[in-house]
């Protein structure tokens, strides 16, 4: 009753003639041929006011003794009840003009709510109701939603609220809420892709609710056995919502398995979609360590993250000679060599860091390599001649740095790569036929020191004059020539052009 009072801007106690005078005078204002839901309302409320000041007019004037006035057919509330909408609807139809026929007298119970308080309540249900069924059968119950009119205005203002401000809600519940509103078919007009948009964005906001971390436990693959262990959820949380900064990475990052932890917690959250987690998780923060967390290719937080690491363990290599060098010195009797131990430990801490930073290149380089030929990341000319440039290094090696070794390393290295080239470039397979190149590479490293051994050994008894590094440099130039064929189609398009 306080929305009827505020439309029509009088007091809770004004009498028949002061609620009549302000309907007349919003009138002017709303009209049923320009604003028709707004005159539905107004007259809604009007007939609701009136028939509060009606009736509080009758019980003053029996309790002062005066003659009531005529008796009502049915108490006001029934009457309201029972003309509602209908009435309004009514009204409007003789308002704008035309001949329409005469109306059909309608018993049937449309109420007349309003439609704010209503949103609110249903959004309220549907946030505080985990079970979609409950929440079905309480839409199912309200008898406000017994109009049509009334379920389709609350289920169009529903989904523009919930696309404005997302509330955490389950997807159940929202599936329920698209299904009783007739919202989830084709020809209601609502955008797909927005609409899963929404689910994913209130499914983030509903995992991180307290109630449902046993739930996202499950999600993220969390042991749980009675009560879900929230340490590793809480600590992810509280690093996500801090504000970014490099000093909060070297702790996380040298803890073991932290950084996977983290990147399933957000892809538990969004499912990839970085751009549509909650607000209370610092974006800046999010796409550092999901990036960071990722094994396809080597991004700069996984290379910031691996070099943190690193570093760790180069420092703990020189921790660990230094002090076996003092304990060795102290067990002997003898001075401790203190620039022999620093540089033993630093010959090892290079070694360390070298090794990370060969490992994190071949990363890059295997990524790079494998990219698809439509791409234009780096210079595609250099992307297409690397593994030709390769081999001939080889050649080159061979004869004149007369380096067997060394050509035969960078042979290696070449033929993994025109390997995994032709690999991740070549279409997609089905899942019963697919190869997996990553399952033999220990295989082929075995098999290669074995024909480089063998090599090694018949090289004496060969004739020099046979080139046999430069005939095995062929292989990985066949592979690559192979590749290229394939996708011929790119040079004809770019000929064309």
């Amino acid at each position: 009753m306080n929305w009827a009072y505020a439309l029509l801007e009088v007091s809770p106690d004004a009498n028949v003639g002061e609620v009549k005078r302000a309907y007349a005078r919003l009138l002017r204002k709303t009209r049923p041929d320009e604003d028709a839901e707004g005159f539905q309302q107004l007259h809604m409320a009007y007939r609701l006011v009136l028939a509060q000041a009606t009736a509080r007019a009758a019980g003053a004037a029996m309790q002062s003794g005066h003659a009531a006035p005529p008796a009502l057919e049915n108490p006001p509330s029934v009457q309201v009840a029972r003309a509602g909408y209908v009435a309004a609807i009514r009204t409007t139809e003789n308002s704008t003009g035309g001949t329409a026929a005469p109306a059909k007298t309608d018993t049937s119970p449309v109420l007349a709510v309003n439609p704010t308080e209503l949103l609110e309540r249903v959004i309220q249900c549907a946030i505080a109701n985990n079970d979609d069924r409950k929440l079905s059968a309480w839409l199912s119950q309200q008898p406000e939603f017994w109009s049509i009119r009334t379920k389709q205005h609350i289920g169009q203002l529903l989904l523009n609220q919930l696309f404005r401000n997302p509330q955490p809600m389950a997807s159940a519940c929202l599936d329920t809420l698209l299904q009783f509103f007739d919202l989830e078919q084709v020809l209601s007009g609502v955008n797909p892709m927005a609409l899963a948009q929404l689910r994913r964005r209130q499914l983030a906001m509903w995992y991180l609710l307290p109630e449902n971390d046993r739930a996202l436990a499950l999600r993220l693959n969390i042991p749980v056995n009675r009560s879900p262990d929230r340490r590793q959820l809480t600590a992810c949380l509280r690093l996500l919502e801090k504000p970014w900064r490099w000093q909060a990475v070297p702790w996380p990052a040298i803890r073991r398995g932290r950084t996977a932890a983290i990147g399933r917690f957000i892809h538990g959250l969004c499912s990839g979609h970085l751009a549509e987690l909650p607000p209370q998780i610092n974006q800046a923060h999010a796409v550092f360590w999901y990036r960071a967390a990722l094994t396809g290719a080597m991004s700069w937080p996984r290379f910031a993250v691996g070099s943190v690491r690193a570093g760790f363990l180069a420092l703990i290599l020189m921790t660990c000679v230094i002090g076996m060098a003092a304990l060795t010195s102290w067990a002997n009797g003898e001075g401790l060599h203190v620039f022999v131990a620093l540089g033993i430990g630093a010959v090892m801490a290079t070694s360390v860091l070298g090794l990370w930073l060969a490992y994190a290149g071949w990363i890059w380089l295997d990524h790079w390599q494998g990219l698809p030929e439509s791409s234009q990341t780096g210079p595609v000319w250099l992307r297409r001649m690397l593994v030709p440039a390769l081999c001939a290094a080889v050649v080159g090696v061979d004869y004149l740095a007369t380096a067997p070794v060394a050509a035969i390393a960078i042979l290696g290295a070449t033929l993994i790569m025109a390997l995994r080239r032709f690999q991740h470039r070549s279409p997609p397979r089905p899942a019963g036929k697919r190869t997996s190149l990553r399952a033999s590479l220990s295989g082929m490293g075995v098999l290669f020191v074995v024909l480089a051994n063998a090599l090694s050994k018949l090289a004496h008894e060969l004739p020099e004059q046979i080139p046999i590094i430069a005939i095995a440099a062929t292989v990985p130039m066949a592979i690559w020539m192979a590749d290229m064929w394939r996708h011929r189609i790119h040079f004809k398009r770019k000929a064309t052009a």
